[in-house]
C-alpha cells in the first residue's frame, strides 16, 4: 500500500510540474503589434511580436522592427525593456550592432530576449542622420519623454 501511495505522489508531482512549466504562453503570438513611437524620435516607430518563453534564458523571445519616417538615412543603437520596468531604461542593455535604415523604409526584423511578458518599450541611443556614421557627435532626442 505504501508503494502505491509513493507512486501516485510522484505522478502527481510530475504532472503539476509539467503543467507549471508548459501551460502558460506555449504558443507564440503570430501577430505584430501596431506601430508605436519610440521614446526618443518622432519619426521612428517600432512594432513587436511576442515569442516563446525560454526557460534556459529565463526570458521571452521578442522580435521587433523599426520604421523610419524621415527622408534621411538614420543610424542608431536601441534599448528594449518591459514597460513595467520603464523607469530602469537607463540601465537596460544597449544593442551591440548599429542599425541603419534608409529614409522612409522599414528595417529588417531583430530578435532579442527580454524579461517582459506583456509589452515592451524601445528607446534609441547614439543616433546619427546622414550618409556617414562616423564621429563622436550624436543627435539628441526630439520627443519630450513622458515620465
Amino acid at each position: 500500500m505504501k508503494k502505491r501511495g509513493y507512486f501516485l505522489s510522484i505522478i502527481v508531482v510530475l504532472l503539476i510540474g509539467t503543467m507549471a512549466f508548459t501551460s502558460e504562453n506555449v504558443l507564440a503570438e503570430a501577430e505584430w503589434t501596431e506601430w508605436k513611437k519610440t521614446e526618443c524620435l518622432k519619426g521612428v516607430d517600432f512594432r513587436a511580436k511576442k515569442g516563446r518563453y525560454e526557460m534556459s534564458r529565463r526570458a521571452r523571445k521578442w522580435e521587433f522592427q523599426f520604421r523610419n519616417r524621415y527622408n534621411a538615412t538614420i543610424y542608431f543603437n536601441y534599448k528594449a525593456i518591459s514597460i513595467l520596468r520603464k523607469d530602469k531604461m537607463r540601465s537596460a542593455r544597449t544593442s551591440k550592432s548599429r542599425i541603419q535604415i534608409e529614409g522612409n523604409l522599414e528595417s529588417k526584423v531583430f530578435t532579442t530576449y527580454l524579461k517582459a511578458n506583456k509589452e515592451i518599450v524601445v528607446d534609441l541611443v547614439k543616433i546619427r542622420f546622414g550618409k556617414n556614421d562616423v564621429g563622436k557627435n550624436y543627435y539628441k532626442c526630439d520627443n519630450v519623454k513622458n515620465k
